[in-house]
């Protein structure tokens, strides 16, 4: 029995330097491979974010996105967000602002000074304040936007204003819609209640003289 005792030494030492580098390896795994966390409603925050916001702790700085079923993909970020509540069901935001790529490729940034975010409905109310900037070349501004994250469908909540390269829109509220023709479905964009439209006239390019 005596003869085996330094094998059975050397195998405890091994076993005290080993089994803390597994621990400190599995440790590392786990952060390595939940680098994101997600808020009901499907909001997906970093980690660091995620556990100060279920802690009902306010997050300055964050950077948040997430997706819906129709593909439309959304990403935003903040000044400041302020849960209502540990494990909150909504988010109070300071200095929003971000884009929705929608599924059929147009891609709107907002901007808003204020806004509420409700993770049970997936929806946000741009407050004080909304500009949206369309990849068409169309940008908007009202008071107050609401966004429905589920649908992928934008509603102003009073009038708006609107300009483009052809000219300005107003109107007594924006309406973003999913709309279904067939097997197709198509967005649209809806001004309506009162709308006014004010074209621009392009110059047309003066003829060069020929030269010889």
């Amino acid at each position: 029995m005596a003869k085996h005792r330094p094998h059975y030494t050397r195998f405890v030492y091994f076993l005290k330097i080993i089994l803390p580098l597994i621990a400190i390896g599995l440790l590392a795994t786990v952060f390595l491979f939940t680098k994101e966390r997600t808020l009901e409603g499907g909001l997906e925050f970093s980690k660091a974010d995620f556990v100060a916001l279920e802690s009902g702790m306010r997050v300055t700085k964050p950077r948040f996105s997430g997706s819906n079923a129709r593909g439309d993909i959304y990403n935003f970020s903040a000044e400041l967000l302020l849960p209502d509540a540990p494990a909150p069901t909504k988010l109070l935001a300071s200095g929003l602002s971000g884009e929705i790529r929608l599924f059929d490729g147009l891609k709107i940034e907002i901007a808003a000074k204020d806004a509420e975010i409700d993770l049970q409905t997936r929806s946000i109310k741009l407050l004080g304040g909304t500009d949206l900037t369309f990849s068409n070349g169309l940008r908007a501004r009202s008071v107050k936007i609401f966004a429905d994250l589920d649908a992928g469908s934008l509603t102003s909540d009073g009038p708006i204003r609107a300009t483009s390269p052809m000219g300005t829109i107003e109107a007594g509220n924006l309406r973003i819609t999913t709309v279904r023709t067939g097997e197709e479905e198509n967005r649209m964009i809806w001004f309506e209640n009162g709308v006014t439209l004010t074209f621009t006239l392009q110059n047309a390019p003066e003829d060069k003289a020929p030269t010889e």
